[in-house]
């Protein structure tokens, strides 16, 4: 199957992009993680065994926009999480996610909230003053009461219809990579960054550890990131006096070097 530098989407205004497939099927973490795999996977990232990363070399000029941003925010070794959390990187997350929205295949936040919402104590209150009348009988008025409950139930989950279609039709194009994977035959070292990118994003952290698990680890993508604070300084070649002033040091920097 040829791996091109964006999927097609199911509008012909054109292609998603490897970090919005990763949007669409996780959510943000995974936005961010399908980014950090690429820039790995191009040798734009280095790591140590604390689990923490740092830029190497320039910014990819063939790279997605959000790579190049988290590219730019990489000034010293962070943790993976650490990085998702600053400002420019969200706001190119929520870019990336309100583009789907506008295609139609995430819906918006405030939908998922307001609509269900407004069904249930709008309807739920209408229909009390209904029954109060005697305009309605009881039962009528519970049926009603549940059926628009039932409607806004619809409109709880993030992806819409045209979504979920998406997804499903991008994992099947990507079925046979997954199958090489499970089946160990998979030629990984010739798979292009947006294609290793591409099935990070469909199939999350058991994708990445068939593909890269030791870079995985190392670089803190698993398991929804490293911060930096959270992470344990331990060398072995430090004592315990060394050890334990170095933790206390963290508690009061979080970003610190050690």
């Amino acid at each position: 199957m040829a791996h091109t530098a964006g999927m097609r989407g199911t509008h012909g205004d054109g292609e998603l992009l490897v970090t919005e497939i990763a949007c669409l099927a996780g959510g943000r973490w995974a936005t961010i993680r399908a980014g950090l795999v690429m820039l790995l996977r191009r040798g734009r990232l280095n790591s140590n065994r604390r689990g923490r990363i740092e830029r190497v070399g320039s910014s990819p000029r063939d790279g997605e926009p959000l790579e190049k941003v988290l590219f730019a925010a990489l000034l010293g070794w962070r943790g993976a999480r650490e990085v998702g959390e600053m400002p420019r990187v969200r706001a190119t997350v929520g870019e990336v996610r309100r583009g789907l929205e506008r295609r139609g295949l995430l819906r918006r936040v405030w939908v998922r909230v307001t609509v269900p919402l407004a069904l249930a104590v709008v309807s739920g209150v209408a229909t009390a003053r209904l029954v109060s009348f005697d305009v309605l009988p009881p039962a009528t008025g519970v049926l009603a009461v549940v059926v628009c409950a039932a409607a806004g139930v619809w409109f709880l989950p993030r992806r819409t219809i045209a979504g979920a279609r998406t997804l499903r039709r991008l994992r099947g194009e990507y079925a046979a990579d997954v199958a090489d994977l499970e089946a160990r035959t998979a030629d990984v070292e010739a798979w292009s960054p947006v294609r290793v990118g591409a099935v990070v994003a469909l199939y999350g952290d058991a994708a990445l550890l068939a593909i890269a698990p030791v870079a995985a680890r190392s670089a803190g993508l698993l398991d929804g990131g490293r911060w930096t604070r959270r992470l344990r300084q331990r060398n072995i070649d430090y004592g315990d006096w060394t050890d334990t002033a170095m933790s206390e040091i963290n508690k009061e920097n979080p970003v610190s070097g050690f």
